[in-house]
């Protein structure tokens, strides 16, 4: 209490705002900076390396507010949200201090200037609440408006969730503080992630708030026409997204406008560590964009149409009409070249119309957004031809783009667009646009027609026909009359001064112009504002239109970039058939054959019909190219399922539901998970979930244990596979697996020449078995010294038969049962049961894993 007293009125005002921003960096507005204090002053300082000071007993550090944007970018790279407090209301007299309130809240998901985000990636912010045996998730990008909304379920292993988050990649995870901290297990999964992750409290989270929350947003009674029920969970993390935004924003969300309602049956599914293994947009060595599928497919010229060729690649189609129409479209692009080469010139002319209306929506944006904006609708005209009427949208109507016409035509008249910065008078509205500003101004630069017109009526009336108008910084404006015309001056002059040789002399109509001059100024200025602020009105009167524009034109970059990238490469349009078949002829790997150049890459033929060999056993040995044949097979399909073209001289194949990609090696030591057991839980999530209209691929499967039991899992896991149907390529050293029955099984392997002992790798995939794994002679490529090879040869010698098949290996697969005849007998259901008992870890689970573990229990035996 006693502090308290010591506290300044300003730092009683401080610690008052910031109790109610403790999770965040507060910048308080003081004059031309932003100061720190406290504990935040000491954490800044030494995150931005800037200078730490002392007021009395006050630690403090600072900022010049010009520079601030500088410093934000980093607070947020270094994971920091920054509450921005500015001085709203200056003081009436000196006694009393300013009136100061946070008026943004800025996370690395709620930025929407320039300075904080990557042009090319969307910004989300996902928020995920538990809701009985459902996951309630939601996401949205208030830089494009985007919202949506999606339910799954909940898996013991969070497969779902996890899928999800590696599909939308958030900067930012909102979760209910109480289900966080009760949930080990859901924590580990929040907390694997590297977005920054935001505990809300529950009372966010009400489903009847949040309804009646977004019904207000869109200006609705009911979300029905949205798909959403009051009732519906899909709200909870909905209300609580919106909520939060609108907290952090302080401002209006107007470009939030629609609802999105999916399903995960809309989109291939695709499982988190297999979106890792296809280095679909970051690659697994340093986890950027470069020898990813996105890098090589990447032929857009818009910002937005990267960002839209992202989300293709990330969610791929499972509907074959909605395939079709983009293929249709490419096809257009590619055997129109005219077509092709007259817009790619004119996108460039493109900016980023979705985020420049967006931040017009919002109230922060700068006068140059307008210019982007009309720069970009006359891109959009120029583009758009007979061609392209079906892509037009309802906003986007011969009415609605009169209206849009009209603005943009304003705006040309208006906006100087040498004007780069926030507002400054004089700078933003044209000359000529305004006679009232116009004349203002006139006035303001001396007022010189003004002054000119009085000078030329007082020397008409009084005959003084040397009359002068001049002034200084003393006396203001006067008419300096020489002494020989004194007598001339009439009554309603007034003297100011006497020189030698002239008196000089001021009047009320003098008097009046003079201050007019002074107060055109401030005039001047406040009708530039009311001008420019009377354009962003009509501008976000348009936002329908403008976001509707955004959308097609980023969607024609999209598809312009899938014919260039097939035209670049080579590719083909893919044909989908009804029958459950994938046929490949000359499938090429995308982002390998870039890297090594046109005509270098060896290209390799697939075929797997509705019956027969469904299941491909692939043999061979290192760097003979079996994981980028596997990786190319799922890699052409999933561009066959974007609407893309693919890399290979012809495919047909039936729309895959499911793409599971089971690769490399790696463990996660951040969820305490070795490398074997995140092998086997893909595995067990491949068994579990995949169909015979899946696509399955595995490469060196069970290699992390014991060569008896690695063996033993991979000949389990193929049997499983074989009987499910699946599409599936099994890459593996276990090359005794080829020599079991195999009438169901297609043989395959990587071409291998020998000659002079030395090795060639042809890379092309044959019929057969491998007759070496070629271990010795890729070591000795890799340079080991020769008395470890001749040490690895003999004990090789000693010890293997190399690919023999002696019974001893034959009886890895013989029932293990075998022998214990005096156990009693169970059903096959009730040994399942009894084995997923058996595996299930007591001390390791949660509550709520161990209620669903029950519950999966409980239905097994209840359908059998």
């Amino acid at each position: 209490m006693a502090e308290e007293k010591r506290l300044t009125p300003m730092m009683v005002q401080y610690r008052s705002i910031k109790e109610q921003h403790k999770d965040k960096v507060l910048f308080f507005r003081l004059g031309d900076f932003y100061e720190m204090f406290d504990e935040d002053a000491v954490e800044v300082s030494r995150m931005l390396n800037i200078t730490l000071t002392r007021r009395g007993n006050q630690l403090m550090c600072g900022i010049p507010y010009h520079a601030a944007k500088v410093y934000i970018k980093r607070l947020l790279d270094a994971g920091q949200k920054i509450a921005i407090c500015e001085q709203v209301e200056m003081p009436q007299n000196a006694k009393e201090i300013a009136k100061r309130e946070v008026v943004q809240i800025i996370s690395p998901a709620t930025v929407i200037e320039d300075d904080f985000l990557d042009a090319r990636s969307n910004s989300y912010v996902l928020c995920v609440s538990l809701q009985k045996r459902m996951f309630s998730v939601s996401y949205a990008d208030i830089t494009s408006g985007e919202f949506v909304l999606r339910s799954i379920e909940v898996e013991k292993q969070f497969s779902s969730l996890l899928s999800l988050l590696e599909q939308v990649g958030p900067r930012e995870i909102l979760v209910n503080e109480d289900e966080y901290f009760s949930n080990p297990d859901f924590q580990r999964v929040i907390d694997g992630r590297t977005a920054m992750v935001t505990k809300l409290p529950p009372w966010y989270f009400s489903i009847k708030d949040g309804y009646a929350s977004m019904c207000s947003q869109v200006g609705t009674s009911s979300l029905k026409a949205f798909g959403l029920e009051s009732t519906s969970i899909e709200v909870a993390s909905g209300g609580a997204l919106l909520g939060y935004l609108k907290d952090s924003a302080k401002t209006a969300l107007q470009q939030i406008s629609h609802f999105s309602v999916e399903s995960e049956d809309r989109y291939l599914r695709i499982d988190e560590s297999s979106r890792k293994g296809l280095e679909l947009l970051a690659n697994t060595f340093d986890g950027s964009e470069r020898f990813t599928l996105f890098s090589s497919l990447d032929e857009t010229i818009t910002s937005a149409g990267s960002r839209l060729l992202k989300k293709w690649i990330t969610f791929p189609l499972v509907d074959e009409q909605q395939i079709m129409e983009r293929q249709k479209w490419v096809t257009f692009f590619v055997e129109e070249r005219k077509e092709l080469e007259r817009i790619r010139p004119i996108l460039k002319n493109v900016l980023d119309l979705e985020r420049l209306t967006s931040r017009i929506s919002m109230g922060r944006s700068i006068s140059h957004d307008l210019v982007g904006i009309s720069q970009t609708v006359h891109a959009f005209f120029a583009l758009v031809s007979e061609h392209y009427q079906s892509l037009l949208q309802e906003e986007l109507s011969e009415e609605k783009l009169l209206q849009l016409v009209e603005v943009v035509k304003e705006l040309d008249r208006a906006i100087n667009d040498q004007c780069q910065g926030p507002f400054v008078e004089g700078q933003v509205i044209l000359d000529g646009y305004d006679a009232t500003l116009d004349e203002l101004r006139s006035i303001k630069g001396g007022g010189k027609e003004l002054l000119d017109t009085y000078l030329a009526k007082v020397r008409k009336e009084t005959g003084i026909t040397n009359l002068k108008l001049s002034s200084n910084k003393i006396l203001g404006h006067y008419l300096e009359v020489s002494k020989g015309q004194v007598d001339k001056v009439p009554p309603s002059f007034y003297r100011k001064q006497t020189l030698v040789n002239a008196e000089r002399y001021t009047s009320d109509v003098l008097i009046e112009c003079e201050q007019k001059i002074l107060r055109s100024s401030s005039e001047a200025e406040k009708r530039e504002r009311f001008i420019y602020e009377g354009l962003l009105e009509k501008a976000r009167s348009m936002q329908s239109q403008l976001l509707a524009i955004a959308a097609l034109l980023s969607q024609i970059d999209c598809l312009q970039g899938f014919a260039t990238a097939a035209i670049k490469g080579g590719y083909t349009r893919p044909t989908f058939v009804p029958e459950n078949r994938l046929s490949i002829e000359g499938g090429r790997h995308p982002v390998v054959e870039q890297q090594l150049g046109m005509g270098n890459f060896v290209p390799n033929d697939l075929d797997i019909e509705e019956s027969g060999e469904r299941f491909c056993l692939i043999t061979g040995p290192n760097m003979a190219g079996k994981s980028t044949f596997l990786r190319q097979t799922a890699l052409i399909v999933l561009l066959g399922q974007i609407g893309s073209y693919v890399p290979a001289r012809k495919v047909e194949m039936q729309i895959v539901d499911r793409l599971f990609c089971r690769v490399g090696a790696s463990d996660n030591l951040a969820r305490g998970e070795s490398t074997f057991l995140v092998e086997m839980q893909e595995a067990a999530h491949i068994l579990r979930s995949a169909t015979d209209r899946s696509l399955v691929i595995v490469d060196e499967l069970g290699r992390g244990t014991s060569t008896q039991d690695g063996m033993s899992l991979a000949f389990a896991v193929m049997q499983t596979l074989l009987d499910m149907g699946s599409k599936t390529l099994f890459a593996t050293h276990y090359h005794e697996l080829a020599h079991l029955d195999n009438s169901r099984v297609q043989l395959l392997t990587l071409q291998v020449l020998e000659q002079n002992n030395q090795i060639t790798f042809v890379r092309k995939v044959i019929k057969g078995i491998a007759n070496s794994s070629y271990g010795l002679n890729v070591a000795k490529m890799a340079g080991l010294p020769a008395s470890s090879l001749r040490t690895a040869r003999n004990f090789q010698k000693k010890h293997f038969a190399e690919y023999g098949m002696a019974s001893p290996q034959l009886e890895l697969f013989a029932d293990h049962e075998q022998g214990q005849t005096d156990l009693p007998s169970l059903s096959g259901e009730e040994e399942q049961v009894l084995s997923r008992i058996r595996d299930f870890s007591v001390e390791s689970s949660s509550p709520l894993s161990a209620l669903l573990f029950l519950e999966e229990l409980k239905e097994m035996l209840e359908e059998n």
